[in-house]
């Protein structure tokens, strides 16, 4: 049985503990099965200046899996089923859950660690839309993201047209929520910093929500444009979308499980 990540006798009063006393559900062993041991055909994977094909109706040839690119980049994907969800629910978990670390842990309370906000009053201002309050913040978060490690991130959150997203397109019936970041997986000792771009996709399915999650490594997004943010001859290895994309799968199983909940029990509670 795995270990959860600590909290205190204070946490433990808190009305949404019970989702951190829950065991983490991992989802089905059948979708850890279709991680392959190789990289999958480049063909098949979205490069990132095509990113705004995610709005395109249906599915995208590669929706799950990950690449090793041969410009030295990488690529995960994957696609999760969120009964009962809707944009605002979505958009408003990524307000609320950074305020507290409880709240962080609850969405995997064996590996997420701790976070805090740049700026938290942002997250805490109700003259803004749920929206609002993330985009420009920066959320620093310690989390093990599957190598047996506790990374620090620091996640930039953005409104989807300063990366450049074609924003006339969110709350339409090919998108009802779009949660995007530039990222920086902060290395120690002998490893070096990763950049990554980061984008959560949420369409409108039958019962919920459907969301495509992308993870481009070595990449940013500077001035609305995709720039190459690692050296010539670089590449990332394998290790990193390997474990990106099982935790992906782990921790966004669990979140699809308890968010419909989670938001009717909370989404007026805003103190700690």
């Amino acid at each position: 049985m795995a270990k959860k990540v600590p909290v205190t006798n204070q946490d433990r009063e808190k009305s949404y503990f019970k989702y951190y006393a829950d065991n983490v559900y991992c989802g089905e062993q059948e979708k850890y099965n279709q991680i392959s041991e190789e990289p999958l055909d480049n063909s098949l994977a979205l490069h990132i200046d095509n990113r705004n094909d995610l709005f395109l109706p249906g599915d995208l040839p590669g929706e799950f899996g990950w690449w090793l690119m041969d410009d030295g980049t990488a690529l995960i994907a994957n696609k999760t089923f969120f009964p009962g969800l809707t944009g605002e629910m979505f958009d408003w978990w990524f307000a609320w859950h950074p305020i507290d670390r409880l709240r962080y842990a609850c969405w995997d309370n064996e590996d997420h660690y701790d976070v805090y906000l740049d700026d938290p009053a942002k997250a805490l201002d109700m003259s803004k839309s749920m929206r609002e309050r993330h985009w420009g913040s920066i959320h620093n978060i310690w989390e093990d993201i599957g190598t047996g490690n506790i990374d620090l991130l620091r996640i930039h959150f953005e409104k989807p047209s300063v990366l450049g997203y074609d924003e006339s397109k969110v709350d339409t019936e090919v998108c009802n929520g779009l949660v995007c970041a530039n990222v920086q997986i902060l290395g120690s000792g002998d490893q070096p910093d990763i950049p990554v771009v980061m984008t959560h996709f949420l369409r409108p399915a039958k019962g919920g929500s459907i969301l495509r999650s992308r993870f481009w490594f070595g990449w940013q997004i500077i001035d609305g444009k995709a720039v190459k943010c690692i050296p010539e001859g670089f590449k990332i290895p394998s290790a990193g979308p390997v474990c990106l994309l099982n935790h992906n799968v782990k921790e966004f199983s669990n979140l699809s499980k308890i968010l419909p909940a989670l938001y009717e029990e909370e989404k007026d509670n805003w103190a700690k």
